[in-house]
Order: C-alpha cells, then sequence, then structure tokens
C-alpha cells in the first residue's frame, strides 16, 4: 500500500474536488449499460483527471450496474459493498450471482 502524500489528500478533500467526486456518484449513466467512474489527483502542480466508462452487457442486453475504479486499478459496486474485483467481468459475475432475479434467466 503507498503512504497517502499530505498534499494529496487535502487536494482530494477540498470541497470544489469532494463535490465533483459526489456528484458523479449519483449521477445517472449516460447510457444504458455504461459506467463512468471519475479519479482526480495532483502531482507537481498538475490536475490530474482520469475517467473510466466500462460498457455492461448480460444477454445482449445493456444493465446498469455501478463499478467504480480506485486508484490502485481495483474496481467495487455498492451492490457488493465489502468485495474487491480485479477485473470487470469478475466484479459482473459476481453481481449476477448475488442478484439473479435482476438479470433474468440467462441464455
Amino acid at each position: 500500500m503507498t503512504a497517502a502524500i499530505p498534499e494529496e489528500l487535502a487536494y482530494t478533500a477540498s470541497p470544489e474536488i469532494f463535490a465533483g467526486y459526489v456528484a458523479d456518484a449519483v449521477r445517472p449513466t449516460e447510457a444504458p449499460g455504461q459506467v463512468r467512474s471519475v479519479r482526480t489527483a495532483r502531482h507537481e502542480d498538475h490536475d490530474i483527471t482520469v475517467t473510466t466508462v466500462h460498457e455492461v452487457i448480460v444477454d445482449g442486453v445493456p444493465v446498469d450496474v455501478r463499478l467504480t475504479v480506485d486508484d490502485a486499478g481495483t474496481l467495487h459496486s455498492p451492490g457488493l459493498p465489502y468485495q474487491r474485483f480485479a477485473s470487470a467481468p469478475d466484479a459482473v459475475r459476481a453481481l449476477i450471482s448475488a442478484y439473479p432475479d435482476q438479470f433474468g434467466g440467462g441464455a
């Protein structure tokens, strides 16, 4: 685990940056099946924004699942809040297993 740099913590906790994070967390996805994760950082007086978009389709149908990516590249979903995943397919598999009624009978 990498130690947090106080300047980065202060930047991330600033009201403007934190408000943007919260707004993104509750904003509806752009299109069915698309999930956007935005991460920000500061490095040597540069503001960094990384946006990851996942399009999730199960059995040919776009589905709305919220996947977020942390700075280490690990995925998580509010539907399974205590689990972390190494890949998006692993996360979707776990969501299908946890909530089978939400995904129909399968193909």
